[in-house]
């Protein structure tokens, strides 16, 4: 996003991808499921929210890190169907820059206040709009993480109503059939409201390491 955008706006979105791998039915179906049919499960719940879902509003906290190196931010993030992001930067480093995307292949940024009149224009895969990792501005939304559970092959499992500090939800976790096509990751978690069933939290691993967190609050949804 902005000069250090390279290091966190891509934090979230490929712990987001989630694999809808050969094994998924056999994972997610349970025997209380009509016969032939599978049972609801967090992942399902997830694309009904989504396909419901016009537009919505959330705070975004995350970090990301990168062997010694570690940077936070956090950020207003605004999306609207099919394919408009806003991105104001709030915190971290070049707080107070903004970022749009409305599709296509190139991101506009520009600084706030009396630096707003001069705009740039980067490629979407840009590193000036993209984190250390290679997660670009589009991958941060909501339907770009289901779209990541749904292609991204690997071994997936998911447990419901489990206490994450003391908040139930949802929890889909990946192990990437080739982390080194996964941005190096080895394990992916996506933590879903059992209320909105949208995510609420993204965790990213090397080994056991965790080097990427991404937290959604203040979340505001439109039909």
């Amino acid at each position: 996003m902005v000069a250090q955008f390279q290091k966190t706006g891509r934090l979230a979105v490929r712990a987001l991808r989630y694999a809808a791998c050969a094994g998924c039915a056999a994972a997610i179906a349970t025997s209380s499921a009509p016969a032939g049919a599978e049972a609801p499960t967090p992942l399902s719940g997830f694309a009904q929210a989504w396909s419901a879902l016009g537009a919505y509003r959330t705070t975004v906290s995350a970090f990301e890190r990168k062997g010694a190196e570690q940077v936070d931010v956090r950020m207003d993030y605004t999306f609207q169907k099919p394919s408009t992001i806003k991105i104001h930067l709030i915190t971290g480093p070049n707080a107070g820059a903004n970022l749009s995307w409305g599709g296509g292949d190139t991101v506009t940024g520009w600084r706030g206040g009396l630096l707003s009149f001069f705009k740039k224009t980067f490629s979407l895969h840009d590193s000036y709009v993209c984190t250390a990792r290679g997660v670009s501005i589009d991958q941060l939304s909501f339907g770009a993480i289901l779209d990541h559970a749904e292609h991204e092959p690997g071994k997936l499992a998911i447990a419901s109503d489990e206490q994450i500090d003391g908040v139930t939800a949802d929890v889909v976790t990946l192990t990437p059939a080739d982390p080194t096509h996964d941005g190096g990751l080895t394990r992916e978690v996506v933590e879903l409201s059992p209320t909105t069933h949208l995510p609420v939290r993204v965790l990213g691993y090397e080994g056991s390491t965790l080097v990427r967190k991404v937290d959604f609050s203040k979340v505001t949804l439109t039909e």
